[in-house]
């Protein structure tokens, strides 16, 4: 296996000039073509990498011919070991699909994977090197615990993703029934007791299901009702993970959590929100939430057309963050994919022969108009400016608007679209701008709880999280759930907090504390 190569400072000598729409240097396109072999796994609404628009016109801004190994998202995890495993490597691996985190972090430490940072110079790749000076906390979340960047990110900024989860209710019935949208718990508990009581859907049965959402963190890692749980001062997620005032705490074992959970029990026990959500999934859901006659009277969800659909869509109203019965009023605020952030959308293997060559190859994705093109497909192909806005044009005939993409893009790729560039260069989408202008106004000023940031953990420290994590979550999640459906938290809690203990909770904390230690320094 080759070592790690320094930077070649005679393979690109030319002097870097502005080469997009957006103003960003570089040094293409090249005198000489040269071939890349890359390895990239395709998102399942994907074609073939060598077929894609976005690739074609890269290669002609470039004169740099990528040769590609595209392997069908099922195939991924078996096929890239198998590359790993073989030290037959390619130059590079791209996209958010390609490597995982514990690749990333194993392979680099092995040297199969090129230490990056001394590629990222103003001379190298312009383009990064001013993201990551404009954003520091970036270089953070690329850093391994060994001080080393193995790998590149996808970055695409936006609130969407502060609140994955938000709260819905149907407005033709608070309506029909004379309610206000709640802004308490004991509104909240008046409209869902309106709902199962008093037919608001208007036929007669009693059939009204008048609160509903899903449970099921394996598939979903979701919890709509963990933010409901701010309620009593500490909002909940999926692995109950937060970030306070510089310490981790685990949400499931405060005493918050025990409140919010006896509270909440008083719900399921009175028929108000549905005893399936804790076992129901998604397809469950949406068949509650679709059809001409409305059963559904509120959900979490991403957004309401994605529950009840779009014709059902504009009869559901947001319900901002809900003020507890001791005036408790917090929203999770989450960090979910670092908002938008993966870091491991391409790395450099030690047996590239033209490391610099690359490294100014893929610079290019991080100027602002080529990050929107890998993202959504080529201007002039899925993309047309208007007046300097980057706005979708409708996709062909038998082809949706993301199938079209997918077919001309790579999506799931290096690149760096940021918050000020929608709105400007990039048009938002109109369903992006409506859940922002509702996060902002309803769930923002009430963020008070964060969840864990991304960080790199070192192989040691994720075996042992995936080995703690399993069994603390497991128990937690199954506990909790006995408890809002049967009652039964006062009387079971000391046990449940010294099982939590046996199961070495306080380690799990620690790790998690060492890493985000770790991480702020990097900052």
């Amino acid at each position: 296996m080759e070592p790690s190569k320094e930077p070649n400072q005679t393979e690109a000598a030319q002097t870097p000039e502005a080469t997009d729409g957006g103003g960003e240097q570089g040094v293409f396109p090249i005198a000489e073509k040269v071939t890349l072999e890359m390895v990239t796994c395709k998102h399942p609404n994907n074609g073939p990498f060598e077929e894609m628009d976005f690739f074609k016109q890269y290669e002609e801004k470039t004169n740099v011919q990528i040769e590609w190994t595209d392997i069908e998202f099922a195939q991924c995890e078996e096929q890239r070991n198998l590359i790993l495993a073989s030290g037959e490597l390619p130059d590079a691996f791209y996209g958010t699909l390609a490597l995982t985190g514990n690749d990333v972090i194993n392979y680099g430490g092995q040297g199969m994977l090129v230490p990056l940072e001394q590629y990222i110079t103003k001379e190298t790749m312009p383009n990064l090197t001013a993201l990551i000076e404009q954003n520091p906390k970036y270089k953070a979340m690329l850093t391994a615990p060994d001080g080393h960047i193995y790998s590149l990110p996808s970055i695409r900024e936006l609130m969407l993703w502060l609140s994955p989860d938000m709260m819905y209710l149907n407005k033709e019935w608070l309506d029909k029934l004379e309610l206000a949208v709640p802004t308490t718990t004991d509104e909240l508990r008046t409209v869902l007791e309106a709902f199962k009581t008093k037919d608001p859907n208007g036929n007669g049965k009693n059939d009204e299901i008048p609160f509903s959402f899903l449970w099921d963190f394996a598939n979903y890692n979701v919890m709509g009702i963990g933010s409901l749980f701010g309620t009593f001062g500490r909002a909940d997620s999926a692995n109950h993970i937060f970030v306070e005032d510089g310490k981790v705490v685990f949400s499931a074992k405060e005493p918050e959590y025990k409140e919010a959970i006896q509270y909440y029990h008083s719900y399921f026990k009175d028929g108000l929100f549905d005893k399936e959500s804790l076992a129901q999934d998604r397809n469950q859901l949406v068949g509650k939430g679709s059809g001409t006659e409305q059963r559904l009277g509120g959900f979490f969800s991403w957004n309401a057309f994605s529950v009840v659909g779009v014709d059902n869509d504009p009869k559901y109203v947001l319900v901002p963050a809900l003020k507890g019965p001791n005036g408790d009023q917090v929203w999770r605020k989450s960090l979910s994919n670092n908002q938008g952030v993966n870091p491991f959308a391409f790395s450099m293997t030690a047996a590239n022969e033209h490391p610099e060559l690359t490294m100014q190859w893929i610079d290019l994705s991080y100027a602002t108009d080529t990050s929107i093109e890998a993202g959504w497909g080529p201007i002039g192909t899925t993309l047309e400016d208007k007046d300097g806005t980057l706005t979708l044009k409708e996709a062909p005939a038998g082809l949706t608007t993301d199938q079209y993409v997918f077919k001309t893009a790579p999506v799931e790729a290096p690149y760096a679209i940021l918050e000020n560039t929608y709105g400007t260069r990039l048009a938002m989408a109109d369903k992006d701008k409506v859940k922002i202008d509702g996060i902002k106004e309803n769930y923002l000023p009430y963020m008070t709880s964060e969840t864990f940031p991304g960080v790199l953990f070192t192989a040691e420290e994720s075996q042992k999280i995936k080995t703690l994590d399993t069994d603390i979550n497991s128990y937690v999640n199954q506990t909790s759930a006995k408890w809002l459906l049967q009652g039964g938290v006062d009387g079971e809690w000391d046990k449940y907090l010294a099982d939590l203990q046996k199961m070495k909770v306080d380690e799990l904390i620690s790790i998690y504390q060492t890493a985000y230690d770790r991480f702020k320094s990097a900052q």
